[in-house]
């Protein structure tokens, strides 16, 4: 375990931690190269942020923010003809609130400054966080950069990335109980936790972070009811207990319980599927994987039980699932910050003339970024069926019973709900079991596609047009075939 001198009951400490000042303020109050730093990465994510807008689950989800502005939060399903009436949980109802009404005030670039700020957000707090326990800026960039490459490659605009921002002010509250948010613990817990549970299933994960903390503390000698352990414990447990002031009470808290019960079925959707280490994201994460070995194993500092005991299960979380490779890093962060941690913050010898032209520089970078991306299109929608619905809208096959892919289904709910609804989106914790093996069995093309198709009385359907299905279709006496285009073709019953 890391060495610290002994602190009263009064004083904060854990292990490895020791109170130190703000990084990037020097000492004396002079404005330090650490601003400079800080600024970029926040630039960086605002530039990834304030990109458009392109996933087919931020489509729904900003299609569900509208519906509650106009008709209230909804309690059962709305957007398909397969499951209608089916009980919903609308577990990211708030982020949903917050799309829909950014996008009725202030359109779609509105959303796009929004997911800008969010990025900003996590650059900001993650480089802040290893700079304030590694007392080195070089290093922090470093630790910084690897632990946010799992988020930059999977972003997406959906509510998870909010779910990330509050991760890392929890982290700021455990790992630096001098910081702002750590003094204030019993106050900012309930608020954090309520915001979060109603954002993003995520803050599940948070709970699982606290609990291991709280955990290896007791195993290092500090036991939970006791000192800043205690203080941390209650505020969880108030944390826990406003969740169920909710639209959902019970059912929003149970919501990652109710999905990860389905199991079988998240088998089949990439996110949920361990990683693979030939795409960007893996090699993200073995990099975050060998800086965190290299550090327990090589860092100034050996790291305490306790560390090991938080970081080791988010690291199997993110090998199980694609998701998680977004959370684990940020939780190794501190852990490998301290082990590499100076003995003291290194002088900082840059002239405020040069730190604050560089802030002003950055910020500049920002304000060109951000008014480049207003002249952009606020939405792509190049690998979704634009063409094929044109064709279904014109030709009177609007309302119809429609069959599209579960991605395709969030672009045809952004554009022409309520006129048409949907087979299957990828709320795969709301439909009924049934209807999403069903849909399994139609996208794959086995045996009985055909007579499920019947069944649910499809009569539209939009499809990629080199496809299995495609041909099986092509080939089928009941669809004939009435639009091509470069990547869905749509398919209609001979009768």
């Amino acid at each position: 375990m890391i060495e610290t001198s002994t602190l009263t009951r009064s004083e904060i400490a854990l292990p490895g931690i020791v109170p130190v000042p703000a990084a990037g303020i020097t000492r004396r109050g002079r404005l330090g190269l650490g601003a400079a730093f800080s600024a970029l990465f926040a630039l960086f994510g605002w530039a990834v942020g304030i990109s458009s807008l392109s996933d087919n689950s931020f489509f729904w989800h900003l299609r569900t923010g509208e519906y509650i502005l106009d008709h209230g939060i909804p309690h059962h399903d709305v957007f398909s003809y397969t499951a209608p009436g089916t009980r919903w949980v609308a577990q990211s109802w708030l982020a949903e609130v917050a799309y829909g009404g950014l996008f009725r005030v202030f359109g779609a670039f509105g959303v796009r400054l929004f997911v800008g700020l969010v990025g900003a957000g996590i650059g900001l707090l993650a480089y802040r966080l290893a700079l304030r326990l590694a007392r080195d800026r070089v290093i922090a960039c470093g630790i910084a950069l690897a632990a946010l490459g799992g988020i930059y490659t999977l972003w997406s605009e959906r509510p998870l990335l909010i779910g990330v921002l509050f991760f890392l002010v929890l982290l700021w509250v455990v790992e630096v109980p001098e910081s702002l948010p750590g003094r204030h613990a019993l106050g900012v817990l309930p608020a954090l936790f309520w915001l979060w549970a109603n954002v993003h299933g995520s803050f599940s994960l948070g709970f699982a972070y606290l609990g291991l903390h709280l955990l290896g503390r007791w195993v290092d000698g500090a036991r939970p009811w006791e000192s800043r352990e205690r203080t941390l414990l209650v505020g969880g447990a108030l944390g826990f207990a406003v969740l169920f002031v909710n639209p959902y009470g019970a059912g929003l808290v149970t919501f990652p319980i109710a999905l990860l019960s389905r199991g079988d079925i998240l088998s089949h959707i990439i996110e949920w599927r361990s990683p693979d280490f030939r795409k960007i994201y893996g090699l993200a994460l073995g990099l975050w994987v060998a800086v965190y070995i290299r550090a327990i194993a090589r860092g100034r500092n050996r790291v305490s039980r306790r560390d090991l005991i938080v970081t080791v299960p988010m690291l199997f979380l993110a090998f199980w699932a694609l998701r998680n490779v977004a959370i684990a890093p940020l939780v190794g962060l501190p852990v490998v910050a301290r082990a590499v941690a100076r003995p003291k913050e290194q002088p900082d010898g840059a002239r405020r003339t040069v730190v604050v032209g560089a802030v002003a520089l950055i910020v500049f970078l920002g304000l060109v970024i951000g008014i480049r991306a207003s002249a952009q299109r606020d939405f792509v929608f190049s690998t979704y069926p634009v063409k094929a619905m044109h064709y279904v809208r014109d030709h009177g096959l609007l309302g119809t019973r429609l069959l599209t892919s579960d991605a395709d289904a969030g672009y045809v709910m952004l554009e022409y709900y309520p006129q048409q609804r949907v087979f299957i989106d990828d709320r795969y914790d709301m439909y009924p079991t049934k209807v999403i093996y069903d849909f399994f069995t139609v996208d794959d093309a086995r045996p009985g596609w055909d007579k499920i198709l019947d069944r649910y009385r499809v009569e539209t359907i939009i499809w990629e047009r080199d496809s299995t299905l495609a041909a099986q279709l092509d080939a089928s006496p009941q669809w004939r075939r009435v639009h091509r285009d470069t990547n869905r073709a749509v398919w209609v019953r001979s009768s």
